[in-house]
Protein backbone atom coordinates (compact mmCIF):
# COMPACT_ATOMS: atom_id res chain seq x y z
CA UNK A 1 0.00 0.00 0.00
CA UNK A 2 1.51 3.83 -0.52
CA UNK A 3 2.50 5.33 2.41
CA UNK A 4 0.67 8.31 3.38
CA UNK A 5 1.99 11.90 2.17
CA UNK A 6 4.41 13.27 4.69
CA UNK A 7 2.44 16.92 6.39
CA UNK A 8 3.30 19.99 4.62
CA UNK A 9 4.96 22.79 5.84
CA UNK A 10 1.42 24.53 6.61
CA UNK A 11 0.24 21.96 8.41
CA UNK A 12 2.94 21.19 10.87
CA UNK A 13 2.85 24.98 11.89
CA UNK A 14 -0.39 25.25 11.74
CA UNK A 15 -1.14 22.05 13.71
CA UNK A 16 -3.71 21.60 11.50
CA UNK A 17 -4.39 17.05 12.71
CA UNK A 18 -4.46 18.09 16.00
CA UNK A 19 -6.72 20.92 15.59
CA UNK A 20 -8.84 19.41 12.93
CA UNK A 21 -9.31 16.51 16.03
CA UNK A 22 -10.83 18.97 18.20
CA UNK A 23 -14.33 18.68 17.00
CA UNK A 24 -16.35 15.78 17.17
CA UNK A 25 -16.02 12.94 14.36
CA UNK A 26 -19.03 13.21 12.09
CA UNK A 27 -20.90 9.73 13.32
CA UNK A 28 -20.84 11.17 17.45
CA UNK A 29 -22.27 13.95 16.73
CA UNK A 30 -25.81 14.17 18.52
CA UNK A 31 -27.02 16.38 15.28
CA UNK A 32 -26.02 18.25 12.30
CA UNK A 33 -26.19 21.65 14.22
CA UNK A 34 -23.28 20.99 16.92
CA UNK A 35 -20.21 20.46 14.55
CA UNK A 36 -21.49 24.51 14.10
CA UNK A 37 -21.62 24.49 17.67
CA UNK A 38 -18.39 23.52 18.93
CA UNK A 39 -16.72 25.23 16.42
CA UNK A 40 -18.06 28.56 16.75
CA UNK A 41 -17.44 28.61 20.74
CA UNK A 42 -13.88 26.80 20.07
CA UNK A 43 -12.82 29.80 18.02
CA UNK A 44 -14.18 32.63 20.22
CA UNK A 45 -11.60 30.68 22.80
CA UNK A 46 -9.18 31.55 20.32
CA UNK A 47 -9.82 34.96 19.79
CA UNK A 48 -10.41 35.95 23.42
CA UNK A 49 -6.59 34.47 23.90
CA UNK A 50 -5.38 36.79 20.93
CA UNK A 51 -7.07 39.60 22.64
CA UNK A 52 -5.56 38.57 26.02
CA UNK A 53 -2.09 38.65 23.83
CA UNK A 54 -2.43 42.03 22.53
CA UNK A 55 -3.90 43.77 26.05
CA UNK A 56 -0.48 42.56 27.69
CA UNK A 57 1.28 44.35 24.80
CA UNK A 58 -0.72 47.86 25.33
CA UNK A 59 -0.17 47.79 28.91
CA UNK A 60 3.76 47.10 28.40
CA UNK A 61 3.74 49.52 25.45
CA UNK A 62 2.35 51.96 27.95
CA UNK A 63 4.93 51.43 30.47
CA UNK A 64 7.25 51.90 27.66
CA UNK A 65 5.56 55.39 27.19
CA UNK A 66 4.33 54.39 23.60
CA UNK A 67 0.80 55.81 23.44
CA UNK A 68 0.49 55.88 19.71
CA UNK A 69 1.83 52.12 19.57
CA UNK A 70 0.03 51.15 21.96
CA UNK A 71 -3.88 53.09 20.33
CA UNK A 72 -2.61 50.89 17.38
CA UNK A 73 -3.04 48.01 19.28
CA UNK A 74 -6.35 48.67 20.87
CA UNK A 75 -7.70 49.02 17.25
CA UNK A 76 -6.37 45.64 16.34
CA UNK A 77 -8.27 44.38 19.67
CA UNK A 78 -11.24 46.16 18.25
CA UNK A 79 -10.88 44.18 14.60
CA UNK A 80 -10.69 41.16 16.96
CA UNK A 81 -13.74 42.10 19.27
CA UNK A 82 -15.95 42.66 16.34
CA UNK A 83 -15.44 39.49 14.71
CA UNK A 84 -16.41 37.63 18.20
CA UNK A 85 -19.67 39.92 17.67
CA UNK A 86 -19.94 38.67 14.11
CA UNK A 87 -19.56 34.83 14.62
CA UNK A 88 -22.58 34.58 16.90
CA UNK A 89 -24.24 35.62 13.79
CA UNK A 90 -23.92 31.57 12.88
CA UNK A 91 -25.67 30.68 16.19
CA UNK A 92 -28.71 32.50 14.99
CA UNK A 93 -29.21 29.36 12.16
CA UNK A 94 -29.56 27.09 14.93
CA UNK A 95 -33.26 25.74 15.91
CA UNK A 96 -34.36 25.55 19.44
CA UNK A 97 -34.83 21.78 19.15
CA UNK A 98 -31.02 21.03 17.33
CA UNK A 99 -30.23 23.25 20.95
CA UNK A 100 -31.72 21.02 22.94
CA UNK A 101 -29.88 18.06 21.79
CA UNK A 102 -26.83 19.79 22.02
CA UNK A 103 -27.51 20.92 25.45
CA UNK A 104 -28.22 17.17 26.36
CA UNK A 105 -24.30 16.71 25.99
CA UNK A 106 -23.32 19.71 27.17
CA UNK A 107 -24.74 18.79 30.60
CA UNK A 108 -24.52 21.98 33.23
CA UNK A 109 -21.63 23.44 31.02
CA UNK A 110 -22.35 27.24 30.49
CA UNK A 111 -20.84 29.88 28.27
CA UNK A 112 -19.86 31.83 31.61
CA UNK A 113 -17.77 28.96 32.38
CA UNK A 114 -15.26 30.66 28.99
CA UNK A 115 -11.90 30.42 30.59
CA UNK A 116 -11.57 33.37 27.67
CA UNK A 117 -14.56 35.18 28.61
CA UNK A 118 -13.38 35.68 32.29
CA UNK A 119 -10.29 36.84 31.09
CA UNK A 120 -11.17 39.11 29.47
CA UNK A 121 -13.93 40.78 32.54
CA UNK A 122 -10.23 40.79 34.40
CA UNK A 123 -8.16 42.60 31.80
CA UNK A 124 -9.48 45.88 32.28
CA UNK A 125 -9.46 46.41 35.59
CA UNK A 126 -6.05 44.12 36.13
CA UNK A 127 -3.90 44.70 33.05
CA UNK A 128 -4.87 48.00 31.44
CA UNK A 129 -6.61 50.38 34.09
CA UNK A 130 -3.63 50.16 36.03
CA UNK A 131 -0.95 50.86 33.32
CA UNK A 132 -2.75 53.13 31.53
CA UNK A 133 -2.88 55.35 35.62
CA UNK A 134 0.66 54.95 35.73
CA UNK A 135 1.16 56.37 32.41
CA UNK A 136 -1.08 59.47 32.94
CA UNK A 137 0.76 60.39 36.42
CA UNK A 138 4.00 60.33 34.51
CA UNK A 139 2.89 62.58 31.93
CA UNK A 140 0.97 64.64 34.42
CA UNK A 141 -2.53 64.92 32.85
CA UNK A 142 -5.67 63.60 33.90
CA UNK A 143 -8.63 62.92 32.35
CA UNK A 144 -10.40 66.31 32.36
CA UNK A 145 -7.41 67.76 30.80
CA UNK A 146 -7.33 65.28 27.70
CA UNK A 147 -10.93 65.40 27.13
CA UNK A 148 -11.94 69.27 27.55
CA UNK A 149 -8.68 69.63 25.35
CA UNK A 150 -9.07 66.89 22.90
CA UNK A 151 -6.87 68.70 20.32
CA UNK A 152 -4.54 69.66 21.44
CA UNK A 153 -4.24 66.30 23.59
CA UNK A 154 -4.66 64.19 20.35
CA UNK A 155 -2.87 61.09 20.63
CA UNK A 156 -3.87 60.26 24.06
CA UNK A 157 -7.62 61.38 23.26
CA UNK A 158 -6.72 58.84 20.58
CA UNK A 159 -5.82 56.17 23.38
CA UNK A 160 -8.47 57.03 25.54
CA UNK A 161 -11.13 56.43 23.16
CA UNK A 162 -9.36 53.03 21.88
CA UNK A 163 -10.30 52.01 25.47
CA UNK A 164 -13.42 52.81 25.22
CA UNK A 165 -14.14 50.46 22.39
CA UNK A 166 -12.71 47.70 24.28
CA UNK A 167 -15.15 48.66 26.65
CA UNK A 168 -18.15 49.11 24.40
CA UNK A 169 -17.59 46.05 22.35
CA UNK A 170 -17.34 43.58 25.39
CA UNK A 171 -20.56 44.83 26.94
CA UNK A 172 -22.19 44.65 22.77
CA UNK A 173 -20.99 40.96 23.04
CA UNK A 174 -22.47 40.37 26.30
CA UNK A 175 -25.63 41.77 24.88
CA UNK A 176 -25.45 40.11 22.06
CA UNK A 177 -25.02 36.66 23.48
CA UNK A 178 -27.93 37.28 25.82
CA UNK A 179 -29.62 38.01 22.74
CA UNK A 180 -28.99 34.76 21.24
CA UNK A 181 -30.04 33.27 24.35
CA UNK A 182 -33.27 34.68 24.20
CA UNK A 183 -33.88 33.44 20.27
CA UNK A 184 -32.90 30.40 21.30
CA UNK A 185 -34.58 29.34 24.71
CA UNK A 186 -37.03 32.01 24.99
CA UNK A 187 -37.08 35.34 27.35
CA UNK A 188 -38.31 33.65 30.26
CA UNK A 189 -36.50 30.54 30.11
CA UNK A 190 -34.21 30.00 33.13
CA UNK A 191 -30.64 29.50 32.02
CA UNK A 192 -28.07 27.92 33.95
CA UNK A 193 -26.68 31.35 35.92
CA UNK A 194 -30.59 32.70 35.74
CA UNK A 195 -32.78 34.36 33.90
CA UNK A 196 -31.46 35.86 30.66
CA UNK A 197 -33.44 39.35 31.09
CA UNK A 198 -31.84 39.88 34.87
CA UNK A 199 -28.35 38.50 33.03
CA UNK A 200 -28.85 41.57 31.01
CA UNK A 201 -30.38 44.04 33.25
CA UNK A 202 -27.13 43.55 35.20
CA UNK A 203 -24.09 43.18 32.40
CA UNK A 204 -26.17 46.55 30.81
CA UNK A 205 -24.92 47.83 34.65
CA UNK A 206 -20.72 47.05 33.88
CA UNK A 207 -18.30 49.22 33.23
CA UNK A 208 -15.34 48.06 32.47
CA UNK A 209 -13.25 51.80 32.82
CA UNK A 210 -16.01 53.49 34.95
CA UNK A 211 -13.87 56.68 34.74
CA UNK A 212 -13.37 57.12 31.02
CA UNK A 213 -17.12 56.94 31.37
CA UNK A 214 -17.75 59.19 34.03
CA UNK A 215 -15.61 61.76 32.77
CA UNK A 216 -18.86 62.06 30.12
CA UNK A 217 -21.02 62.96 33.33
CA UNK A 218 -18.34 65.72 34.47
CA UNK A 219 -18.23 67.65 31.13
CA UNK A 220 -21.60 67.95 30.53
CA UNK A 221 -22.64 68.71 34.07
CA UNK A 222 -19.99 71.35 33.85
CA UNK A 223 -21.11 72.92 30.54
CA UNK A 224 -24.81 72.66 31.25
CA UNK A 225 -23.97 74.33 34.57
CA UNK A 226 -22.20 77.16 32.15
CA UNK A 227 -24.86 76.90 29.68
CA UNK A 228 -27.68 78.08 32.41
CA UNK A 229 -25.86 80.72 33.91
CA UNK A 230 -26.32 82.53 30.90
CA UNK A 231 -29.39 81.34 30.46
CA UNK A 232 -29.50 79.05 27.74
CA UNK A 233 -31.60 75.66 28.43
CA UNK A 234 -29.66 72.65 27.28
CA UNK A 235 -32.20 70.16 27.97
CA UNK A 236 -29.19 68.19 30.24
CA UNK A 237 -30.01 69.66 33.49
CA UNK A 238 -32.35 67.54 35.85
Amino acid sequence: MPSAMAATDYERYIRTDELLALQKPAEELSCHDELQFQIVHQVAELWMKLCTHEVHEVAALLTADAPGRATTALRRIARIQTLLLHQLDLLDTMSPKAYMTVRAGLGRGSGQESPGFRTMLKLPGDVLWPAFEAFLARRGLGLRDIYEQPEENHELYALCEGMVDYDQLLQTWRQRHLMLVYRIIGAGTPSLKGKPSDLLAQGMKTRFFPRLWAVRDELFADWSERMLAKGADTGYHG
